[in-house]
């Protein structure tokens, strides 16, 4: 975190998000709305932008925590800042995996429409018959916040040319990002909604590819990874390493609380049983 002092609105701010959030407790987050509010308001983004510039023309090498996108003013433990720049409208409905606060920056307001998520929804278990419902539209005025109430909504941001949206975020309590079709509503695709799920997946691939032995004990650990994804995953590569080691997960697997994992270790294990061991 950049900020010329300690008494800075954004010390503040990370100084009372720090003491007050809890993870995965959505009251603690919301209640830090006049936080955000007072910094919001505060005129912290124009100076810390143009540092943040200042040291990017000075040096050709910096290359400051920016994405695509996305700026990120600062990352704390559940919790991120953020500037993005929302340029290109998606074709898709997203979910969203996290808690937020959203405060358009600039002249121009955060439009959107709000669809509700039916009960029947289960996030981890990805679903093609699921479809969203309408629940209206609304406008967030330059100085306003929105707040993402994501486990019951689904939010499609409206806009005519680029707009800067400061950011308030948790970390996702949610293991899948849904999206939904915008001409009938319907679930379309699911997508790990951390970028660390799908390392973790595409690492069990390669080590698997790789076959070495010495993977057998980081693959295990992995086969009980809280994202279903990762554990299947470290399943399937084991199969590559151990015989033995695969068997046991596969047994675990029956168990598993997802469905899919589930089934795919039943089916698995009857071809295996059906199949003669060399």
């Amino acid at each position: 975190m950049d900020s010329d002092s300690a008494e800075s609105p954004l010390a503040r701010f990370v100084e009372q998000v720090d003491r007050n959030l809890r993870l995965g407790e959505p009251e603690p987050f919301f209640n830090l709305e006049e936080e955000f509010r007072r910094l919001v308001h505060s005129g912290f983004l124009v100076p810390y932008l143009n540092v943040q510039i200042e040291a990017l023309t000075r040096d050709p090498g910096h290359l400051g925590d920016w994405r695509q996108n996305q700026l990120v003013v600062h990352r704390g433990r559940g919790y991120a800042l953020t500037v993005w720049l929302f340029d290109k409208p998606r074709q898709h409905i997203h979910t969203s995996s996290f808690y937020g606060m959203f405060a358009p920056v600039g002249k121009d307001s955060l439009c959107y429409d709000i669809y509700k998520l039916p009960p029947h929804y289960r996030n981890d278990v990805f679903d093609p018959g699921v479809k969203l419902e309408p629940a209206g539209s609304g406008i967030t005025a330059p100085g306003g916040i929105l707040l993402l109430q994501s486990d019951e909504y689904a939010y499609d941001f409206k806009f005519e040319r680029p707009l800067a949206v400061l950011k308030f975020t948790t970390s996702s309590f949610h293991s899948l990002e849904w999206l939904f079709n915008k001409d009938n509503l319907h679930a379309w695709q699911a997508n790990d909604s951390e970028l660390k799920w799908t390392q973790l997946r595409v690492a069990s691939y390669i080590l698997g590819r790789l076959a070495h032995q010495s993977s057998v004990e980081p693959l295990e650990q992995l086969a009980t990874h809280p994202h279903h994804a990762v554990r299947w995953a470290a399943i399937q590569s084991l199969g590559r390493l151990s015989r033995t080691a695969a068997l046991a997960q596969l047994e675990n697997a029956l168990d598993d609380p997802h469905p899919h994992v589930r089934r795919a270790a039943g089916k698995t294990l009857q071809q295996i049983r059906q199949k003669p061991h060399a």
